[in-house]
């Protein structure tokens, strides 16, 4: 998926009568928190997340743990946060970082006491020791995760006014989802919090399209997020996200019009 396709469906997208618009951008919102905890071990599919999100009354498929109808919700709710924050063209700072974190694991987080201190998920709080994952070289030492997350909210502040092109704005979420992760500053929620961030910079332009990290994409993904980050090469990253993105230009393009496959061809 080049640039220019990506061009081509993002135009194609906003070019959408405004209520099929509204209808896609609804369905994409779904389909962003459905895949991000479905990423993290949520078993609620998406019809049961459409259900659950947009019926009448909240629908439980049965036999699914609520865990991840809880992370669903949750997840839900925190993209709301980011998209109303990026609405009153809020540029980041720390405190929303720790506010998407603690949003996302609001009804799942658990407080842990170290010997540095306690620390609550649900209150965005910086982890305070080491934190591992299998198939993945370290991260950052916890007494650098503040500085650091300082550093990557103000450089979004100061380079994301001149963001002007839709590669342009593109690449800064992808780099601001690929940072975040490689700091890793909380517990758990990483990974959501990383995608939110990325979503939160989009719409900050005023973009319809959210990008989803889809599910059965997942090894992919963190594959490209670890070579990435171990070659200090962000191109990697940007490559792979740029296939998602166009993939959910084309998801949006066909739930707002799903008789008309032409609509998906590209020069």
């Amino acid at each position: 998926m080049t640039w220019a396709n990506l061009e081509q469906l993002n135009q194609r997208v906003q070019q959408l009568p405004a209520g099929r618009q509204q209808t896609s951008q609804q369905c994409s919102q779904v389909m962003v928190s459905a895949h991000s905890t479905m990423i993290e071990g949520s078993r609620v599919t998406v019809l049961e997340a459409f259900d659950f999100l947009l019926g009448s009354a909240p629908i439980l498929g049965p036999g699914k743990p609520l865990v991840g109808y809880d992370m669903l919700g949750d997840h839900a709710r925190a993209l709301d946060l980011a998209l109303r924050r990026a609405d009153a063209r809020q540029l980041p700072g720390s405190a929303l970082v720790r506010k998407l974190a603690a949003a996302v694991m609001h009804s799942t987080g658990r407080a842990t006491n170290t010997a540095l201190g306690r620390v609550d998920p649900t209150q965005g709080d910086l982890r305070r020791g080491s934190v591992f994952i299998g198939g993945a070289s370290s991260f950052p030492n916890a007494q650098k995760v503040p500085a650091l997350v300082a550093a990557l909210t103000s450089d979004l502040r100061e380079r994301m006014p001149g963001a002007a092109t839709l590669r342009e704005q593109l690449e800064l979420a992808f780099e601001a989802h690929q940072r975040l992760v490689g700091i890793h500053p909380f517990n758990d929620g990483n990974g959501r919090t990383s995608r939110l961030l990325m979503n939160y910079v989009q719409h900050y332009y005023g973009q319809p399209p959210l990008t989803i990290v889809f599910r059965e994409d997942r090894r992919a993904y963190f594959a490209a997020l670890e070579q990435s980050r171990v070659a200090e090469d962000l191109a990697i990253f940007v490559e792979f996200m740029r296939s998602q993105h166009g993939k959910s230009l084309m998801y949006q393009l066909t739930a707002a019009n799903p008789s008309n496959t032409d609509t998906l061809q590209i020069d």
